[in-house]
């Protein structure tokens, strides 16, 4: 996995948070199809794959949300690459944080 990306996808246009959640969540739901690596936290959601497949679904999110009815939006987006090497995985990064979450490896007892 060459590519990790943090993407906070903001509905600019939502009147109330119920309508802030709803879009969210159906952007969240997109990238849960594309059965890629995610961790979703309480401000942006942690996508981990190729790049290509990473810049893929920043660029479909942004249809996603047109889709469930927002005419106006935001998206921030952190990109760390290596093109001849891994990035550090979410669960290398904040697994130890975690240790109760069945996502991640150091559940088993194991100290990060």
């Amino acid at each position: 996995m060459n590519c990790s990306v943090a993407i906070q996808f903001l509905p600019m246009d939502a009147q109330t948070d119920d309508e802030v959640c709803r879009v969210v969540d159906a952007v969240i739901a997109y990238i849960d199809s594309t059965g890629v690596d995610y961790f979703v936290g309480p401000f942006e959601t942690a996508i981990e794959a190729d790049y290509d497949t990473c810049m893929e679904i920043v660029k479909n999110c942004q249809l996603v949300g047109a889709k469930a009815g927002c005419k106006k939006m935001a998206t921030y987006v952190k990109i760390d690459y290596r093109p001849d090497g891994d990035v550090m995985s979410t669960d290398h990064k904040i697994g130890k944080y975690h240790p109760t979450d069945s996502e991640f490896s150091h559940k088993k007892g194991q100290v990060a």
